[in-house]
């Protein structure tokens, strides 16, 4: 259950905020503002009573755009997952006060939520063939750096890696809880797996679940979390974020949520091609439906990367069987020597295809570009489903899946009555990873002073949204970035709330639409089929212009049509679904129409498009509403060469390898 403390209420006209900012004011718990005092944003004195289980009330079962209550905090994260984690941490450590907002229940929502096993955590020391340091991309974990046309930020992630004195990625997972369950040897060692292949060496531990490092982490009076929250829209008053709007779904209750800091931490958006049949075609949650990073689109600031996705092949076929991470078997490029195609060629090993093989290991896009490139060459060998196979029947190429995907060979063989052992199994492309983010600065910082996000446009590029090593990296980069605005931001005195009145109004418009006749769940497969066919890593011209279309006539003929069946307010799934889906057909378009617009195979193959276009296309692609109109400019990324430019010490990357190896508990 969620915790909740020290909440007082008050009676005053508007809340002075400028004392948060420094000595007592962080000491004094969070506060609700009392309706009395906000006469002329009609906040009703009768403001739920706050319980254990966040942010809840007594629920009437109606609901008002004039009956909200206000809760005051210093930091305010929204989302509980990997990427809050090192951040909350560090605030922790600086002794300031954290507010923690989670759609999810038990506290916890996307990765952290799911508590899947990480498998690994790994710091990443850069070496040559002589084991000399040569400043391979050690921040990201990951090549897409140094992959030649990359289009990530490497100077946000250059300054990331300078600024952390204390390898928080390591502090959190190894020392903290983060590692509840490690894998070790026989002698009772921990396993490692040390010297990847791959230019640089990576140390690491099996055994990871994230939830437990929250557990952790909220036995901490600085830290207050409040799940179940559905964070809608940010607070704007003279251009500066002052907090979030926010509906609580057990009970309806409207709240805002003022700050001096927002960070946001919130998965990347798969479900905008979720569920379009039987099964789902994404392990992401299905709670992240970018409900703030579109808010924040209608509101004209920029969002990136909304064309790149990451993909793997852990969608079973044919769709209904089971699918993702829990039930599926496949698995990513660490797994290239068992994918089969339909004529049972290991078309990946092949050595006429002169691919990099130490390359699929840890490069997600060439990996994924790779396959789908395969796939539209080679149609004549693809199963009757358009998928490739696992290589379930060969013992050797089993012992080399993760146990996560291992063991449900056995669970295939018991529920399912399919022996995976005997019969090879199709799988096809699942996204579990999105970009389509606020365009951030060098400091996370979005265009709205006080508003910071994690998976920031340029943090992983064409990488196609973050992974757990740099979800943690700039998790805590973000705080410290808070922290050193918060020394000279200029907080103003008072909040007007009138656009938290005009946001509330929006929900209970769609709460109490009565015209129209269109179930929202409805209204979300379109979506999902409209979407989930055009966006995968093979992407035709034809495919993506069909899906505009379709999402074109949603938008103006069935959106508006969305009629919740039930008008409590009480914990009521359709009104829920109904307001993402608003946000789901927005960074659906996004990423049609900036797939349509990028004229290259960056991240994805276009056979129209086929190759790299480093001339025309080394860049992020921009997308805006402007005049209610969609828009989309270029934007040039800083290109730092890390074999130049190193983090700032060795030392450091050192005594992070030094941790990792002692810090784990025995």
């Amino acid at each position: 259950m969620s915790k909740e403390k020290d909440e007082r209420e008050s009676s005053k006209t508007s809340l002075p905020r400028r004392g948060f900012l420094k000595g007592s004011g962080f000491a004094m718990g969070t506060a609700i503002i009392g309706s009395a005092a906000l006469a002329g944003c009609g906040h009703s004195s009768t403001s739920p009573t706050s319980t254990s289980g966040g942010s809840t009330g007594t629920g009437t079962g109606t609901t008002s755009a004039t009956n909200y209550k206000v809760v005051n905090a210093d930091i305010l994260y929204i989302g509980g997952g990997i990427g809050a984690l090192t951040g909350i941490r560090e605030a922790v450590k600086n002794g300031r006060k954290v507010t923690v907002l989670d759609k999810g229940p038990f506290r916890a929502g996307g990765a952290s939520g799911m508590n899947w096993d990480v498998e690994y955590v790994s710091f990443g020391l850069p070496t040559d063939a002589a084991g000399d340091v040569n400043w391979f991309p050690f921040e990201y974990e990951d090549p897409t750096l140094e992959v030649p046309g990359s289009v990530t930020n490497k100077q946000l992630g250059l300054n990331a890696v300078n600024s952390d004195p204390n390898i928080s990625i390591s502090q959190d997972y190894v020392n903290n809880g983060g590692e509840c369950f490690p894998r070790r040897n026989a002698d009772g060692s921990l396993k490692y797996i040390d010297n990847y292949p791959y230019p640089y060496s990576v140390i690491q531990v099996e055994g990871g679940f994230p939830r437990h490092g929250q557990d952790e982490l909220i036995k901490s009076s600085l830290v207050t979390v409040y799940d179940r929250t559905m964070v809608t829209n940010v607070v704007v008053n003279n251009g500066v974020c002052v907090g979030v709007t926010a509906l609580h779904l057990p009970t309806g209750q409207f709240t805002v949520y003022t700050a001096n800091a927002v960070i946001l931490t919130s998965g990347g958006c798969c479900w905008f091609r979720g569920w379009e049949t039987v099964a789902a075609h994404s392990m992401n949650s299905p709670d992240n439906t970018a409900d703030v990073e579109m808010a924040l689109y209608r509101q004209g600031v920029q969002i990136g990367d909304s064309e790149f996705g990451a993909f793997d092949f852990i969608s079973c076929t044919p769709s209904g069987i089971s699918y993702s991470f829990n039930a599926g078997l496949g698995g990513d490029g660490g797994n290239y020597k068992y994918f089969l195609d339909a004529n049972g060629k290991a078309f990946l090993t092949d050595p006429a295809a002169g691919y990099d093989l130490a390359r699929f290991e840890l490069d997600r896009v060439y990996f994924q570009t790779v396959v789908a490139e395969y796939m539209a060459n080679n149609p004549s060998a693809l199963g009757p489903h358009g998928g490739i196979y696992v290589d379930t029947t060969n013992p050797a190429m089993v012992a080399l899946m993760r146990q996560c995907y291992s063991r449900n060979i056995e669970l295939w063989q018991d529920k399912f009555d399919i022996d995976p052992t005997k019969t090879m199994i199709e799988v096809n492309f699942e996204m579990y990873e999105h970009g389509g983010t606020p365009v951030v600065d060098n400091n996370l910082m979005t265009s709205i002073p006080g508003l910071f996000c994690s998976r920031g446009a340029g943090v992983f590029g064409e990488g196609g949204g973050t992974c757990q090593y740099v979800n943690a990296r700039m998790g805590s980069y973000a705080l410290r970035s808070a922290l050193k605005y918060l020394t000279t931001a200029a907080v103003p005195s008072t909040i007007n709330y009138s656009t938290a009145v005009t946001e509330f109004s929006r929900l209970s418009e769609i709460l109490t639409r009565t015209s129209g006749g269109l179930r929202p769940h409805v209204v979300r497969q379109e979506i999902q089929k409209a979407a989930g066919a055009a966006f995968n890593p093979y992407r035709t011209a034809a495919g993506l212009q069909a899906a505009a279309t379709e999402l074109a006539r949603i938008r103006t003929q069935d959106l508006p049509k969305q009629v919740c069946t039930d008008k409590s307010a009480i914990y009521n799934t359709e009104w829920k679904m109904a307001i993402e889906n608003y946000n789901l057909i927005n960074i659906a378009e996004l990423s049609i129409q900036a797939s349509l617009q990028r004229l290259e195979s960056r991240g994805f193959f276009r056979p129209d498009y086929p190759t790299l276009d480093d001339t025309n296309w080394h860049c992020m692609l921009v997308g805006q509403q402007v005049g209610g109109q969609m828009t989309f400019t270029k934007k040039t990324l800083p290109n730092i060469s890390w074999s130049t430019t190193p983090p700032s010490s060795a030392d450091k990357i050192a005594k992070a390898r030094q941790i990792s190896r002692s810090g784990l508990p025995r």
